[in-house]
């Protein structure tokens, strides 16, 4: 009967209209661009606009497609196949596949989706008002693995070594760095699933029945590969998501897989092998 399409169209409408009024403007690029431009020795400023590029396409497709819908809904326009399947996902809390093929890989409900793409608009919008950050905040990258190459390649740029030659050494922190590092970035904001870092910054048993414990900061340190420190570890994997699995991008990263980190532990690797061990940088809630 008609009522339970009145109350569709009016949840869909009024969701529709929420999530309009969460999205910030687009990023001006050119702007953006005249204040950080291409350097040679500051490779962030090329992931910055790159970043901002990725997420004016994704905000651009959520925005036209709900303002289609709410057209769609008035009878302004025709309901088309596509934005049905916008509003009907919308209505059943789940992410528009029209937007996925435009988003970074996401598992989340539609409502922590949005305040997840909110999230990530506002530490670029920081940083675009602010300057580089003291700490990146590693869930917000659409690209991940282009924030790391920039970073390595700053530091092989800095001291005239090959990148090839260099990669990262990993030191966790307890505490919140207030100035930028000499050389490598701290980031913070992923989670370990399987276990948790204790006092003593160690790889240690997850707290019962707690899923999911944040990482504390991490400074990525670049240095010769011949160099790294040695001490006792677990080659932690990095995942975007909680799914680890993910499809071979055309640049040759996985779409899911973002690194190992080196955490320091006295049990072993196949310890935490065992049990699965990983960093998760967006989780599924």
């Amino acid at each position: 009967g008609g009522g339970g399409g009145d109350s569709f169209d009016e949840l869909v409408s009024e969701l529709a209209n929420d999530i309009l009024g969460k999205l910030p403007p687009q990023f001006d690029i050119e702007a953006v661009q005249k204040k950080y431009p291409v350097l040679y020795n500051e490779s962030m400023n090329t992931v910055l606009a790159q970043e901002l590029t990725r997420f004016n396409k994704l905000t651009a497709t959520i925005r036209s497609s709900l303002q289609n819908v709410l057209k769609a809904l008035k009878g302004l326009v025709v309901m088309s196949a596509e934005l049905e399947a916008v509003s009907k996902a919308c209505f059943s809390n789940v992410i528009p596949a029209l937007w996925l093929k435009k988003s970074f890989p996401s598992l989340k409900p539609l409502a922590a989706y949005v305040a997840d793409v909110v999230m990530r608009l506002s530490f670029f919008q920081s940083w675009v008002d602010h300057g580089v950050p003291v700490i990146f905040n590693m869930p917000a990258f659409y690209f991940t693995q282009a924030f790391m190459t920039g970073t390595l390649q700053n530091y092989a740029r800095k001291y005239s070594i090959p990148i090839d030659t260099v990669d990262f050494d990993f030191e966790f922190t307890n505490d919140m760095p207030t100035k930028k590092a000499a050389d490598g970035a701290y980031v913070h904001g992923a989670y370990f699933e399987g276990a948790r870092m204790n006092e003593q910054l160690e790889l240690d048993e997850p707290m019962p029945k707690v899923l999911f414990e944040p990482v504390p900061v991490l400074l990525l340190s670049p240095a010769l590969t011949n160099q790294f420190k040695d001490y006792p570890h677990y080659n932690c994997p990095v995942y975007k998501t909680a799914e680890r699995r993910g499809v071979l991008a055309t640049t040759g990263h996985s779409s899911n897989f973002v690194m190992y980190v080196r955490v320091p532990t006295d049990r072993g690797q196949a310890h935490w092998t065992k049990r699965g061990t990983a960093i998760i940088l967006s989780l599924s809630v």
